[in-house]
């Protein structure tokens, strides 16, 4: 049989701390009572110096003053809130756990079940876990979680920072700054206002519309971006895309295929495992890429070396001068005229431009320029070819020592367990080998603490170091382009000659 008790408090306002021991309803109303019912036993209420105790064995429903402030309360069952415009506050909740209409803020320990925010007009914060999944909407305050270990899912929030998340998380539409320092599924941002950061994802991420700078530390999965601003990361073990986007981006390590279109800044790569396409780029562009790269509309200083073909398309107005070191052949097409050349060194101009281009090739080197051909005379090929020839011969006497000596050092490094000094050593542009921790390994978070000020990932692209000479680097490339080294130890051993020449 239900009981029923009402208290009329001091205050318009009551701070109420409440106990139960099954399911809970809290509903604000325009009283000025405070009503408890339950359904078996007696209530018990007791009016403390700063706020008012509840406490049943059984299942209750209060009823408090709208502007009543819910706090440190507990449940051993399901939770429903409504209309409480002071603050909710539950330090344990046993069951699922419904917030609507909270005007000031919410506050959660830890809920065994689902939680569900909807209108809540302050921050959200849910300090130690939430063990099913969480859904938000209409957050007007930041939401922070500790611990989420089902699928969250945010909408219209003002801005998140998300310690940890065992599932997936989609966000759409934050007004602020948008983090998720560890998550275990795939992340999708769409629409944040501010900046978006990615401390670890072992999944694939997805984002789209971020106004601000956008920083990804390490991602399992695939990356795609598109609409963004800035972009720094670190490492992708899967296919990274960008489309639109405004600034510069940066990239320490992609393990796989990198497609980038309407870049609005400089594009820098250090290493890319698969092959490289980009299609207008605002600045320059330097890369490292073990399969082959396609260029289309890509001025300013363009370096890059492939373990593959390089194919690069130019407008007319645009190109300027070129350095092509091809292990294969090179073709030119100007305006109605082409022509092909052998392996070695080309230098010559294509186009009306005053862009730079470095491009370095273990295969073929295909130009296509609707503009002007100047310089690439009838024996360049042919005297490439011969220097080719003559650098394999003085070189390959101390390439074998040199290489087996870089490698021994690796595998010592990598025995030893200093990855991290390993990853900043060198990159390995073979996806199928170990490249740092394994992928199920705990590693410290990336700190995204300045991440109102900034959103800085420290990805230190390493820089690609000039080679004792170009002969040298091809003769390399001819190894690589003839199977006789793979493509990881192709990388080390023109870093091993960089730094034998400085």
């Amino acid at each position: 049989m239900s009981e029923q008790i009402q208290v009329e408090p001091e205050s318009t306002s009551p701070r109420v701390r409440i106990r139960c021991g099954g399911d809970l309803r809290v509903e604000g109303w325009e009283q000025a009572l405070i009503e408890a019912t339950v359904e078996e036993g007696q209530p018990v209420v007791e009016a403390g110096p700063k706020q008012l105790e509840i406490e049943a064995a059984s299942s209750l429903v209060v009823r408090l003053p709208l502007m009543s402030e819910v706090v440190k309360s507990a449940a051993a069952g399901q939770v429903k809130v409504n209309n409480v415009r002071g603050g909710v506050e539950f330090e344990r909740v046993a069951g699922d756990l419904l917030v609507e209409e909270a005007g000031s803020s919410v506050r959660i320990g830890s809920a065994a079940g689902r939680v569900n925010l909807a209108n809540v007009a302050g921050e959200v914060e849910v300090t130690k876990s939430a063990h099913g999944d969480l859904i938000a909407e209409q957050i007007g305050g930041e939401l922070s979680i500790a611990d989420v270990a089902g699928r969250l899912t945010l909408q219209n929030v003002s801005g998140l920072r998300i310690k940890r998340a065992r599932a997936d998380v989609d966000v759409l539409n934050a007004g602020g700054n948008a983090v998720v320092e560890r998550a275990n599924g795939a992340v999708e941002f769409i629409n944040v206002d501010g900046a978006a950061g990615i401390g670890k994802a072992m999944g694939r991420v997805s984002l789209r519309g971020v106004r601000g700078k956008v920083a990804c530390d390490t991602v399992n999965g695939a990356l795609h971006l598109a609409e963004v601003g800035e972009v720094a990361v670190s490492r992708v073990m899967g296919d990274i895309s960008a489309e639109s986007v405004r600034g510069a981006l940066s990239c320490r390590k992609a393990h796989g295929r990198a497609t980038l279109r309407d870049v609005g800044g400089s594009v820098s790569f250090g290493g890319v495992g698969g092959d490289l396409d980009v299609e207008r780029c605002g600045g320059s562009l330097s890369a490292m890429c073990g399969g082959s790269v396609e260029l289309a509309d890509v001025r300013g200083d363009v370096r890059v070396t492939a373990g593959g073909d390089v194919r690069c398309r130019v407008a007319e107005a645009e190109g300027g001068s070129f350095k092509a070191v091809c292990g294969g052949g090179l073709t030119v097409e100007g305006g109605a005229t082409m022509v092909a050349r052998g392996p070695g060194v080309h230098t010559f101009r294509a186009g009306a431009g005053k862009s730079s281009y470095s491009l370095t090739a273990g295969g073929s080197v295909h130009l296509d320029s609707a503009g002007i051909l100047k310089g690439l005379g009838e024996e360049e090929g042919v005297r490439g070819a011969r220097a080719a020839a003559r650098a394999q011969r003085r070189a390959s006497r101390t390439l074998g020592k040199t290489l087996r000596r870089t490698l021994r050092a690796a595998g010592k490094r990598a025995a030893e367990g200093d990855w991290e000094d390993a990853r900043s050593w060198s990159f390995s542009f073979d996806t199928d080998a170990s490249s740092g921790a394994a992928v199920g390994e705990e590693e410290p978070l990336t700190d995204f603490d300045d991440i109102d000020v900034d959103v800085d990932v420290d990805v230190e692209i390493e820089e690609d170091v000039e080679p004792v000479s170009e002969e040298e680097r091809l003769t390399v490339l001819r190894m690589l382009s003839e199977g006789k080294i793979t493509a990881a130890e192709a990388e080390e051993l023109l870093d091993a000659l960089g730094r034998r020449a400085s």
